[in-house]
């Protein structure tokens, strides 16, 4: 393993673990609060399946972005920026957002989120030094001219900053009633 990818690890690793403490024991009720109304969340299509509302970068999307639910955060952190870039980057560059099975319930987003992590480590683990700093290029959209490096401290980022926001949501959601605005 690299330097570089070393150094990345151990950051991910950390604000990761950070992560996966907060939400030890979330409930259903927890993971689909919508602390005000027009939350964007999971919900469940004609099929059943549970799929993600909105799309963050979209110029059609509502803008400020609505408030979003845990459900919402952790599918966008886990299944789009961490299993959809892997899969971009290191796999087969396929998964659409309609191949994520969302889990619709608490008890699935350990194993959904360790999942999705393990497949982005072990692809960081995989670059070779030279490799990071190469541009992404033209089939990387607005990402063409970043490098690698470029690239996973966004998604260092969004790991941090939607963790963040799912560890104010968990203190937030046992005082509701208390919340004023």
């Amino acid at each position: 393993m690299t330097a570089t990818s070393t150094s990345l690890l151990a950051a991910f690793d950390y604000v990761w673990g950070r992560l996966m403490h907060r939400i030890e024991g979330l409930t259903d009720e927890e993971y689909r609060w919508e602390p005000v109304a027009a939350c964007w969340s999971l919900r469940q299509d004609d099929s059943g399946a549970w799929r993600i509302e909105g799309s963050v970068g979209d110029t059609s999307s509502p803008m400020p972005t609505p408030v979003t639910t845990i459900a919402w955060r952790l599918g966008h952190l886990a299944g789009v920026a961490l299993g959809g870039f892997a899969d971009r980057w290191f796999g087969s560059g396929t998964l659409r957002i309609e191949d994520i099975e969302f889990p619709g319930a608490a008890a699935g987003v350990p194993s959904f989120c360790e999942e999705n992590y393990r497949r982005w480590r072990e692809g960081i683990a995989s670059i070779e030094e030279g490799q990071w700093w190469e541009p992404l290029g033209a089939s990387w959209g607005i990402w063409a001219e970043a490098n690698h490096v470029d690239l996973a401290i966004h998604v260092f980022d969004e790991v941090v900053h939607h963790g963040a926001e799912v560890g104010l949501l968990r203190d937030l959601y046992p005082r509701r009633a208390e919340v004023r605005c």
